[in-house]
């Protein structure tokens, strides 16, 4: 009896309950409205199910929430705490009563910014109790409210863009039908010139193939891609000459306009002779037997077969841009190698060459450099922490626990190894990113762990602080776009040269270790916040030893310093935009304009910033005409961690607008205002809104080298997410970087123009849902679960009709109130209904995997 008084009495008992039943503290999360003010109001509301009172005092709740949450709303019962970037902890104060039994207290608080999705709620939710600081106690059970009116989605007083209902989502499929199976183009992205012929070639298990000699690894990943469809390995005769069916071979090949270049490929495919496939190079190999996978009909990757017809055909093609890329977040939230392996599988699927590994950030270093195990074993892991010793704290709903993904995580050296080989069988190039001197955090906080370390072992301060990426008597003060007041390397010190000079050194090894290409190295350069070095004694000195006036034109310095010790080494300096731009004043307004210091230095830029309605949509196209090499990665078309409509259980962010399928797809490179243009807010922008934006010369059109999409890590908290995201947007994204400029974006008219568009979206949208999806299907199971689109669905006149929107997939219903399943009825044409009732519709894989479940009421 003493012991249950004495651990009622000091709080302990609710932290023991807790942690033994954690289902029984449920947290629910709810926007009230997005005011005119733009603020969003929102509610946090606590409900002990649990037998014992959650206490007056003596308890934490630590959270995650990707919004400032203004100090001034917070209610008296609570004491709110910005601990740092989108961490935060709540306190109760003495005006908070016990929350007992049964009971339910809500908190309300103000944020920043609309709030209109599910994926904004706080994440990560756990206790820690005074008496069991060591015992974090995850909160299991967050249930987010439904939003429900138009103030919980309205983004801002000027929102136009509905909330998409299956009715909006059926009238807009409206102009979508479903295509012949034999008129789709069967390849994608569209070759150059593909010719069909009669009749078809028949490929069985008596085949072999004959290379080329310095075709050797293409011509084993054919033998290897085409096993599990006949169950055997091909033959493999080394000489392009021998006597085969399947003849792999290095030559000229010759487009309608001339010879072609790097990558290119020529493809026969003839009834008689076999097939017989000419590359320029190896990659052009290797591109056209990705080609030729693609004719094999999806149906034939779902079993051995003794033959698969092929059809005859001859294909020439190439490449619009050399530079066809895919970049991945792992820093926000770790992705395991197996995930890694299979996006890049994927990408040569559809004849993508460049990925854009984004390996550091503010919450984690997911790299492990030789002599610097802090790096990973502190900057790779995140938990509750106090110090921050030895993890990083919790970010994007990361949790308390260290060690666990999508958190914590890091490659080693053998598994960076094992995915650069992987990409560079396929004729991937692995670009890294060391994202420098912003978004730096977890580096500094692993260097500073180091530093610490060396110093309780009584080491020298010059071996300690040798690669110290902080000057201590820094006094700057600043607040990071995502909220860190902490993530900037200080560039004034020698230290963090030789930090930079050891992380590229050491990419160099590994590189050479897998015998992989290493070009370019992204220092990423962006989002510096305004503050930075400002209060640094370092940086006073080098300022004054420079003539440097503004703190923060120490980001040229840096930059300049950073790009010597790249092309010392023979490497070229990549980074976002920022680091081709330079803010000035024009007409009284600050704007960023391309920096002439640095427009002779090959630097490769990344443009980003295009949010239509912002007054920047013509960066990408004011660094290309000023001389810079630019790599379009416009966020309103090709940042594919945000999300793909406006619903709000469609995860993703939206601060650039929402990018549904077709948006690669709508994007022409070389004239990036051709009408219509949705401002971010949903109305159509007029042709004059863009009259005095810089379009892309002529010279500048040399220096648009190619198209990138993005996926940021934020809320990638699953390896299902990244698929979801990535699919089926990269296939719009390889079609609008390989394909030739599209006939509709060349036509003057803006009516016909749109018309040719809308026709030829169709005819895209078929061979995705008709047999690219299917391919995939076959070949990933739900190792790659893709976004199936929710169908769309009007009761008119007593009959049910629906559509999707990409036109193939499969539509299921339910006229009881259950959820459609693979089993359910078939929607195949308008369905009549009878009295009152509730539809529920899905649109289906071929493997019986389920979209969203849309309602419409009758």
């Amino acid at each position: 009896m003493q012991s249950f008084c004495y651990l009622l009495l000091t709080g302990l008992l609710p932290a023991l309950a807790l942690a033994r039943h954690p289902e029984r503290l449920t947290v629910y999360w709810g926007v009230l409205a997005n005011q005119d003010n733009g603020r969003a109001r929102w509610e946090l509301t606590l409900v002990n199910q649990d037998t014992v009172a959650l206490p007056a005092s003596g308890w934490t709740l630590y959270f995650n929430f990707m919004r400032p949450i203004l100090s001034e709303s917070t209610p008296p019962s609570v004491r709110l705490t910005h601990v740092n970037g989108d961490f935060y902890r709540l306190e109760p104060t003495e005006a908070f009563a016990p929350l007992p039994p049964g009971g339910r207290r809500t908190l309300s608080f103000e944020s920043p910014g609309p709030l209109i999705k599910a994926i904004d709620a706080p994440s990560g939710l756990y206790f820690v109790f005074r008496d069991a600081p060591d015992r974090p106690i995850p909160v299991r059970d967050v249930r987010v409210l439904p939003f429900a009116s138009e103030f919980q989605t309205r983004r801002h007083p000027a929102d136009r863009l509905p909330v998409p209902t299956p009715a909006l989502r059926y009238y807009r499929n409206a102009s979508l039908r479903l295509l012949p199976a034999d008129s789709l183009t069967p390849v994608v992205p569209t070759p150059r010139q593909l010719t069909r012929r009669e009749g078809h070639w028949t490929l069985d298990r008596t085949a072999a193939i004959a290379y080329d000699p310095a075709l050797a690894r293409e011509a084993a990943f054919l033998a290897d891609a085409l096993a599990p469809l006949l169950g055997t390995r091909l033959r493999l005769l080394e000489g392009a000459e021998r006597p085969a069916s399947i003849r792999l071979r290095l030559g000229a090949v010759y487009l309608p306009d001339g010879p072609a270049g790097p990558e290119a490929y020529h493809l026969i495919v003839d009834p008689e002779a076999g097939i017989t496939l000419t590359g320029t190079d190896a990659a052009g190999a290797f591109y056209g037997i990705q080609t030729l996978q693609q004719l094999i009909d999806p149906s034939f990757y779902r079993q051995t077969s003794e033959t698969i017809p092929i059809p005859a055909l001859e294909v020439r093609d190439a490449p619009r841009f050399g530079y066809r890329g895919l970049h991945l977040d792992v820093a926000r939230n770790f992705q395991p190698k197996e995930v890694v392996l299979r996006l890049l599988d994927l990408m040569a699927r559809y004849k993508l060459n460049r990925f854009h590994f984004h390996l550091t950030d503010d919450e984690g270093w997911r790299l492990e450099i030789e002599d610097l195990p802090e790096l990973t074993e502190v900057g790779g892991c995140r938990g509750h922490t106090e110090t921050e010793a030895t993890c990083l704290v919790p970010s994007h709903g990361s949790g308390p626990i260290p060690g666990r993904p999508p958190g914590s995580g890091y490659y080693t050296r053998e598994d960076f190894i094992e995915i650069l080989r992987y990409a560079t069988a396929r004729h991937i190039e692995v670009i890294p990113e060391i994202d420098v001197p912003g978004h730096a955090r977890a580096a500094i906080k692993a260097m500073e762990a180091r530093y610490a370390r060396l110093k309780a072992a009584g080491r020298p301060e010059a071996e300690a602080a040798a690669y110290r990426l902080v000057d201590p008597a820094d006094t700057s003060v600043y607040r990071s776009v995502q909220g860190w007041n902490d993530n900037v390397i200080n560039v004034c010190l020698p230290s963090t040269y030789r930090f930079l000079e050891k992380v590229v050194d050491e990419l160099r090894r590994l590189y050479d270790e897998a015998g992989a290409p290493l070009h370019v190295v992204h220092t990423g350069g962006d989002e510096v916040p305004h503050g930075a070095w400002a209060g640094s004694p370092a940086c006073r000195a080098v300022m004054q030893a420079e003539g440097i006036d503004d703190p923060a034109a120490l980001q040229q310095y840096f930059l300049d310093r950073f790009d010597q010790i790249l092309r010392r080494r023979g490497l070229r300096t990549a980074g976002w935009e920022e680091i081709g731009l330079i803010a000035t004043e024009e007409n009284g307004r600050r704007v960023h304009r391309p920096n002439p210091r640095f427009r002779d230095r090959g630097f490769l830029v990344y443009a980003w910033n295009n949010i239509w309605g912002s007054g920047a949509e013509d960066h990408a196209y004011r660094l290309a005409n000023a001389g810079y090499d630019v790599i379009l990665s416009l966020a309103s078309n090709l940042y594919f961690d945000l999300a793909y409509t406006k619903h709000p259980d469609e995860a993703g962010l939206y601060w650039a607008g929402f990018v549904d399928n077709d948006a690669p797809y709508r994007l022409e490179p070389f004239d990036l205002f051709l009408g219509p243009i949705q401002h971010w807010l949903g109305h159509t922008l007029p042709p004059e809104a863009f009259a005095h934006h810089e379009r892309l010369t002529t010279e500048g059109r040399r220096h648009i080298v190619g198209l990138q999409g993005q996926l940021w890590g934020e809320t990638l908290r699953t390896p299902d997410r990244v698929f979801y995201m990535a699919v089926p947007r990269m296939l719009a994204l390889a079609e609008r970087a390989w394909a030739e400029r599209p006939a509709w974006s060349q036509i003057v008219d803006p009516e016909a123009r749109q018309q040719a568009l809308q026709a030829a979206w169709n005819a895209f949208a078929n061979r995705l849902g008709q047999r690219e999806l299917p391919r995939l299907d076959a070949l990933y199971g739900e190792t790659a679960p893709y976004r199936l689109p929710p169908p769309g669905a009007v009761v008119e006149d007593g009959l049910l009709k629906a559509n999707v929107a990409l036109p193939g997939l499969t539509i299921r219903y339910t006229l009881d109130g259950s959820e459609p399943t693979a089993a359910s009825p078939r929607y195949t044409g308008p369905v009549r209904l009878e009295g009152h009732g509730e539809v529920r519709l899905r649109t289906f894989d071929t493997n019986g995997r389920g979209s969203r479940t849309v309602r419409v009421v009758y």
